[in-house]
């Protein structure tokens, strides 16, 4: 019941533009959304993968275009096709991870697109979900982006409880 009260203050103050209250509820999201994400990331892990052909990979403009070319922001992007169990699928998505970065940082980007894994026959490795063999990725996710999000997660609360409760 204490919870609940505790909730309901911090609702109060946030509604009121008081820093704690929004502190308090952006933590909290951004601990579900991350703990989702770990989620998603570990049952990757143990996703079959079969071999694929790679249409096109890249980097594409995110969002509008802008008139600083600094400020504009790109996405990996990919296209390749795959079959499981006799059925063809098209897959667009490289990684668990959508990473969006500013003109200056696109070699992270490039940096990521060498985490697919080449086939010697030329093919790539598609990991599909085996109850859902349409959702797929090219990249699934290692123990370092695992453990990264997991500190993700809990920072802001950390943060949250320093600042306000010691």
């Amino acid at each position: 019941m204490e919870l609940i009260i505790y909730f309901q203050e911090m609702w109060q103050l946030a509604i009121q533009g008081q820093t704690q209250g929004i502190w308090f509820w952006a933590g909290l999201y951004t601990f579900i959304v991350c703990v989702y994400s770990v989620k998603l990331q570990l049952s990757t892990r143990h996703w079959p993968w079969v071999e694929g052909d790679l249409s096109n990979i890249g980097t594409a403009k995110f969002g509008a275009t802008d008139k600083i070319i600094s400020n504009q922001k790109y996405v990996s992007k990919a296209l390749y096709q795959y079959r499981v169990s006799g059925v063809d699928y098209n897959g667009n998505k490289i990684s668990p991870w959508v990473v969006v970065v500013s003109h200056n940082a696109k070699a992270i980007l490039e940096k990521q697109l060498l985490g697919i894994q080449h086939l010697p026959s030329g093919k790539v490795k598609v990991y599909y979900k085996p109850s859902n063999p349409q959702k797929s990725f090219l990249i699934i996710a290692g123990k370092m982006g695992i453990f990264i999000t997991l500190v993700i997660s809990v920072l802001p609360l950390i943060g949250f409880y320093f600042k306000y409760y010691t």
